[in-house]
């Protein structure tokens, strides 16, 4: 016996229905796991804005028990927290090299670190003077490579800290003629930038055969 139009309309309503229930399902299934990756996600982005506004109110209290009038702007830089100085003129906040600076992140990193034990890391910068110091010791040790290279015979260049170390040492990695080695101890080491010694001609042979 055919079937009627009524009796094809009525199952295909019957299969969309069943669809719609079968979608509904899956939709509540997911529905919890979902909203509890936004609480997640929200209570994350809450916990990183708290972190971030104490510890530069925790550098705000510092410059104003020095008495510097100076704002502070807070933002993010990867993984890490960045915390700007703006206002410092004549850079009583930077110091010599720097050093003033690096104070001021020393303490803060520690002050972080005990408070949340996350490994994160606190930069402090000011006036652009982070940007500037690199551009400055790239071609600090450019020079001074050159330097090497005319005399062939070792200098200092000068006294610093892990970090100007480092790109000092990575800006004359390139060059084959020098190398560099850091001496002393503490937190501020000489860096000396001497003519790379040459491979005896009978090392260099065992070594390509």
């Amino acid at each position: 016996m055919e079937r009627n139009e009524k009796d094809h309309r009525e199952d295909y309503d019957q299969e969309v229905e069943s669809e719609r229930t079968d979608l509904f399902a899956v939709e509540s299934a997911e529905e919890p796991e979902m909203k509890n990756e936004k609480i997640l996600e929200e209570y994350d982005k809450k916990r990183r804005e708290g972190k971030i506004e104490y510890i530069q109110s925790i550098l705000e209290g510092i410059l104003f028990r020095m008495g510097v009038d100076a704002k502070v702007m807070a933002g993010e830089a990867g993984e890490d927290i960045r915390l700007e100085i703006s206002g410092d003129s004549g850079g009583l906040l930077i110091g010599k090299h720097g050093r003033t600076l690096d104070a001021l992140q020393y303490i803060l990193n520690r002050i972080y670190q005990k408070r949340f034990e996350d490994g994160e890391k606190v930069f402090v910068d000011a006036e652009n003077y982070r940007k500037r110091r690199v551009e400055a010791l790239e071609n600090l040790a450019l020079r001074l490579g050159e330097k090497v290279k005319r005399r062939k015979r070792s200098l200092v260049a000068g006294v610093f800290n892990s970090r100007d170390r480092r790109i000092i040492h990575m800006t004359l990695k390139g060059d084959g003629l020098l190398e560099t080695m850091s001496m002393g101890e503490g937190f501020y080491k000489k860096l000396v930038i001497r003519p790379r010694a040459r491979v005896n001609r009978n090392e260099e042979r065992e070594v390509t055969e």
